[in-house]
């Protein structure tokens, strides 16, 4: 039997951020319910480039804005990175581009994911009632579990930092 455990594949969790609390807060539990299983683990962040699918980028935003999306997407990969480190986790990033919901279940895909890791809200607020969320999309869509971590109630916050 143990022969079995040994022989099995390292299992390869994705964490899914936009940089925003409740993506932080779903990468600390992803990375504690996963840290002891010797998973590794990608942070990937997605610039939506989703309204502007018919124009170069180049067109519409400069350079600087364009730099400023990476260092973004580095900022919030590398709060993962930084979790990662401390839990003795072996964490990869990414930044791509594209719409996030498509980005992040075909990166799973070709990646062999075995499970992706997302907040259920992010910094998009009204965009979720018209659109549907990215993590609603991710759900309905990915071919491996989803793990959606609910942003923590603001109460129960200032409990637990009490």
């Amino acid at each position: 039997m143990e022969g079995n455990i040994e022989s099995r594949p390292r299992r390869q969790i994705l964490i899914a951020t936009d940089g925003s609390e409740t993506a932080n807060e779903a990468a600390d539990f992803g990375i504690e319910m996963v840290g002891c299983s010797g998973a590794k683990i990608y942070a990937l962040y997605v610039i939506d480039t989703t309204p502007y699918r018919s124009v170069s980028l180049d067109k519409i935003w400069s350079k600087e804005t364009l730099d400023e999306f990476e260092r973004a997407g580095h900022e919030a990969t590398s709060y993962i990175e930084r979790v990662g480190k401390a839990a003795g986790v072996e964490v990869e990033s990414r930044v791509l581009r594209g719409h996030p919901a498509e980005k992040i279940v075909s990166f799973a895909e070709d990646n062999d994911i075995d499970m992706i890791i997302v907040g259920s809200l992010g910094k998009g607020g009204y965009e979720r009632v018209v659109l549907g969320s990215v993590s609603e999309k991710i759900v309905r869509h990915a071919k491996v579990p989803v793990l959606v971590v609910r942003e923590r109630h603001k109460s129960e916050k200032k409990l637990i930092q009490a």
